[in-house]
């Protein structure tokens, strides 16, 4: 009985070693598998601020992200992105087919050119639509594209969080990635990404989460180059579970002008 009474007290008062027995890919394991709606559609503001030198320029978009995760067959997630204002970029859409063996498919479609090109291996590097986010940074990357080691907890935005390292397999953007995961709730906080020099490039932040119909989704994320300029989404409206078709996560869909 009092040795049952000594391993509570353990657990109340060191969670934090506890934590820390965990292993990266464990830990990363338990992200991936956190609750997520069948489908979801979220509104979302992006902000845009560019700088050079004491001049700074805003952008503000505003897209709909449409999202479907499948539990059975080939593919784990499909995306649909389509930007609605302001007017010149209405229409544009951004596909993005992962399969559960981690391969990427992705097409953008400007209202324009009127069809939709295949994103390449090349493509993936680059901006999307002159934000401080790449086209990689948009995939949903596959556990076994990377290797993860465990460094510890770091208190990051007031809270408990792991510290991972990320280091991909094959070509990446990146050389490495250091992600922090709040032990709580397994949502990602923030992520400096790394160049071949060991340089920080950009960060990555996510100060809150809200719950919406039982599910976590990010309040805002922000980007944060080395340079100075920043890309912020802010999420004002999330439907979850909203029975989305596999007909909306199609080519034939993405070129659709209204």
């Amino acid at each position: 009985m009092m040795r049952t009474f000594k391993l509570i007290i353990i657990y109340i008062l060191c969670p934090v070693v506890l934590f820390g027995q965990r292993t990266g890919l464990e830990i990363m394991e338990q992200v991936k598998n956190n609750p997520l709606p069948s489908s979801s559609i979220t509104h979302i503001e992006l902000t845009i601020v560019t700088k050079k030198g004491k001049r700074e320029k805003k952008k503000i978009r505003e897209f709909i992200r449409y999202q479907k995760n499948y539990e059975s067959g080939k593919y784990e997630r499909k995306t649909l992105v389509r930007f609605t204002k302001p007017l010149f970029v209405k229409g544009t859409g951004l596909l993005n087919w992962t399969q559960k063996n981690g391969v990427q498919e992705q097409w953008i479609f400007l209202p324009k050119l009127k069809t939709a090109k295949k994103i390449t291996s090349k493509d993936r590097t680059k901006s999307f639509m002159g934000s401080d986010f790449i086209y990689e940074d948009l995939e949903s990357r596959s556990l076994n594209e990377d290797t993860f080691t465990e460094f510890g907890i770091e208190v990051i935005f007031n809270t408990p969080c792991y510290v991972i390292e990320a280091k991909p397999k094959e070509e990446s953007a990146y050389q490495w990635q250091k992600i922090w995961v709040e032990t709580s709730t397994w949502q990602i906080k923030k992520v400096e990404y790394y160049n071949e020099k060991n340089k920080i490039i950009k960060t990555l932040s996510i100060p809150k989460h809200k719950i919406v119909n039982g599910f976590y989704i990010p309040e805002k994320m922000t980007m944060i180059s080395i340079k100075g300029n920043q890309t912020s989404m802010v999420i004002n409206k999330a439907t979850m579970d909203a029975g989305l078709q596999n007909d909306i996560f199609s080519k034939k869909f993405l070129i659709r002008i209204k």
